[in-house]
């Protein structure tokens, strides 16, 4: 009984000092032990096993404390090499990352059939190619995420995706099977709360609005994902905002995002004029004030509007950032929404755009698989790559 009560209170202390390393990235075993309060023997313990393990790496750095100089240690950020993936309509956006969370290598794979067989054979090409500009590192690949414009349930496995060949779709066991490696898939709304909240570490409260493909919600509540009771939390897209409206392809009339997402928006701006644009010309005839462009627009703030007020009034975040090709790119967005929210009951400190725009996805992914190769609870590192 004390060897299992001895074990389990070192893998307690060793987890702690392996926060502080995420953190810290260097510091040195005093500066350890000030931090943790864990005695100098202990702290001296944990790390030969580190260095062992080849987790921690020695540096030739030193720093001078109390007329002493102590040794500078350092997570070793090539102990591990992470793929994360975000599967856009149009391409695939893959990053290679370090444990610091760096990244070593990105490609970018046009997709032109968006059916799974054809886009599943262009994902496992990217994938090799990922693969074959890895570098060395310790314990090479230790994971793939992939991020899924679509529901995914608790199994990870894709229920519904706006493709509609994606449905019922076991892409985890798929990958694994394939490349030999543990792969997890998300839906992308959750990915980004989790990127954003590894940004902002101090917003234990968070929310994601997620403007594009479709609209979706990731939810973060005490730093902790949110995903419901089959996994389906946060399809805020598909709640009705106009009864007997649009049709959906979730089989509702009046969704959401079939008045927000892009695809609704040029077509809203078609219908007005019978012009096709594309959404950065849409931008372009805004800021030239095209009457139509900016009639569209008005429409998908005052929605924007009534969707982050409900979400507020929901679910109490401190921060709700949104993505949105839109909003991040017509700089009076922010403002117009905030001067629409007038309720006297919500509390909302901030409302912004992601600083990561399109890695906010890959970023989330890399610093989750991250968290688990190291066994980790409290993942908060500085300097987010």
């Amino acid at each position: 009984m004390k060897t299992s009560n001895s074990k389990s209170i070192k893998a307690e202390n060793t987890k702690l000092v392996v926060e502080k390393l995420v953190e810290l990235k260097e510091t040195t075993r005093i500066e350890l032990a000030r931090l943790t309060t864990l005695n100098k023997a202990t702290i001296s313990s944990i790390i030969q096993g580190l260095i062992k393990k080849q987790i921690v790496i020695k540096t030739d750095k030193s720093i001078k404390t109390s007329g002493r100089s102590a040794k500078v240690i350092a997570l070793n950020k090539n102990a591990g090499r992470i793929l994360s993936l975000d599967l856009q309509t149009t391409q695939i956006y893959g990053v290679i990352t370090n444990l610091y969370g760096e990244m070593l290598f990105e490609i970018k794979h046009p997709i032109s059939n968006p059916n799974f067989s054809p886009y599943l054979e262009e994902l496992l090409k990217t994938i090799d190619e990922l693969k074959d500009n890895t570098f060395d590192s310790t314990y090479g690949i230790i994971g793939i995420g992939i991020g899924v414009y679509g529901i995914i349930d608790k199994n990870h496995r894709i229920k519904f995706a706006p493709f509609t060949s994606w449905k019922n779709i076991e892409l985890k066991t798929i990958i694994e099977d394939y490349t030999g490696l543990d792969t997890y898939v998300e839906n992308e709304a959750n990915i980004s709360a989790l990127g954003e909240n590894t940004v902002y570490p101090d917003h234990h409260n968070l929310i994601t609005l997620n403007i594009g493909v479709g609209v979706g919600m990731g939810i973060v509540i005490n730093n902790t994902l949110y995903t419901g009771e089959d996994g389906f939390a946060g399809e805020i897209g598909h709640t009705i905002i106009h009864p007997g409206g649009n049709p959906c392809v979730c089989g509702n009339n009046g969704c959401l995002e079939t008045y927000l997402k892009d695809s609704a928006i040029i077509n809203r701006y078609h219908q007005l004029t019978g012009v096709i644009v594309d959404l950065d010309e849409l931008i372009q005839r805004y800021k030239l004030k095209d009457p139509y462009a900016m009639k569209v627009y008005s429409e998908f703030i005052e929605n924007v509007s009534i969707t982050v007020n409900n979400i507020s009034q929901m679910l109490n975040p401190k921060a709700i950032i949104i993505n949105s090709v839109i909003v991040q790119n017509i700089s009076e967005s922010i403002s117009l929404i905030k001067n629409n929210l007038h309720s006297q009951i919500m509390n909302l400190d901030i409302l912004t755009t992601s600083k990561y725009r399109a890695k906010t996805n890959v970023i989330g992914l890399a610093h989750l698989l991250i968290q688990d190769f190291l066994k980790i609870d409290n993942y908060t590192p500085r300097n987010i790559a």
